[in-house]
C-alpha cells in the first residue's frame, strides 16, 4: 500500500513540476547570459532573422485617428513594402494619386501624382521592423547611432506581462530613443523616438502574425507625448513576387 501511494505520489509530483517548467517564460535558444550591450541583442535578432522576413509584400491598412485620445476619425491606406528601404502609402483610392514614397533616407509626397514634396526621412520604422535584416549588421548599427540610439545601453524590464530587453534606455527612461524586444518571441514590440519636432512618438506593436519565416505587425498604436494619435490595423497582407518599375519610381508609370 505504501508503495502504490509512493507511486502516485511520485507521478503527481513530476506532472506538477512539469507544469511548472511550461508555466516559465523561458526562451531556451537564448543566450542572455552573454547579452551586455545593445549591440549584443541586435546582432542576436539580426542572425535570427537574416532575410527571413517576406522581402516584398503589399496590405490594407484600417486607421482610427485620435484628438485627446477620443477616435475623431477614420481612414483606409493601401501600403506597399520592399525591403530594405521602400515604403509606399496609397492615402484612399489608388486612382486620386495622393501617395507618399520613402526610399532609403528620403521621403516624396505626390498630390494627384504630382510631386510636391522632398523630405530627409531615415525611417527608422521601416529599419526596425524588416529593412535591417537585408543590410548588413554594421550598416544598421551605423544608421541608428546616426538617429541617437545608444546601443551601448541595455536594461531588461517587464512590460504587458513580459520579459523585454531595452536597447537605448535604463528602467524609468521614457524620453530617450529606445527599442524594446520581446525575450520569449525575440519581435520588436515597442520603439520610442524622439522627433525633429521635439515630440515623443510612442510606437506599441501590440499584435503579429507569421510571414514567410518571420513575421508582420498587424495592430500599431501611436502615442504623440503620451496620447493616442493614431491606431493602425493591417490585413490581406500578400506576398508580391516584384514590384512594377512604376510603384516606387512614378515617373516610370505606363501610360
Amino acid at each position: 500500500m505504501k508503495k502504490h501511494l509512493f507511486l502516485v505520489f511520485a507521478f503527481f509530483s513530476v506532472l506538477y513540476l512539469n507544469a511548472q517548467i511550461l508555466s516559465l517564460d523561458i526562451d531556451t535558444d537564448s543566450p542572455s547570459l552573454s547579452f551586455k550591450t545593445g549591440n549584443d541583442v541586435l546582432s542576436y535578432i539580426h542572425q535570427k532573422y537574416k532575410e527571413a522576413p517576406c522581402k516584398a509584400y503589399n496590405f490594407s491598412q484600417k486607421n482610427k485617428h485620435y484628438v485627446n485620445d477620443t477616435v475623431k476619425g477614420t481612414s483606409e491606406w493601401f501600403e506597399s513594402i520592399e525591403f530594405p528601404d521602400k515604403f509606399r502609402i496609397d492615402f484612399g483610392n489608388a486612382v486620386s494619386g495622393n501617395f507618399v514614397i520613402f526610399k532609403n533616407d528620403s521621403s516624396y509626397n505626390y498630390k494627384h501624382f504630382a510631386l510636391t514634396k522632398t523630405n530627409y526621412s531615415p525611417n527608422t520604422l521601416l529599419l526596425l521592423l524588416g529593412g535591417m535584416y537585408y543590410r548588413s549588421l554594421e550598416d544598421v548599427m551605423t544608421r541608428l547611432q546616426k538617429e541617437n540610439y545608444q546601443l551601448a545601453v541595455l536594461s531588461t524590464q517587464k512590460w504587458r506581462k513580459q520579459s523585454v530587453y531595452v536597447i537605448g534606455a535604463q528602467s524609468g527612461d521614457t524620453l530617450s530613443n529606445q527599442i524594446w524586444i520581446s525575450k520569449k518571441s525575440w519581435r520588436v514590440v515597442r520603439i520610442i523616438e524622439k522627433m525633429k519636432d521635439g515630440h515623443t512618438m510612442d510606437m506599441t506593436f501590440d499584435e503579429h502574425q507569421k510571414h514567410c519565416k518571420g513575421y508582420v505587425e498587424t495592430k500599431v498604436t501611436f502615442r504623440d507625448n503620451g496620447k493616442i494619435e493614431q491606431q493602425e490595423e493591417y490585413y490581406n497582407i500578400k506576398t508580391v513576387e516584384k514590384f512594377p518599375p512604376h510603384v516606387f519610381n512614378p515617373t516610370q508609370m505606363q501610360k
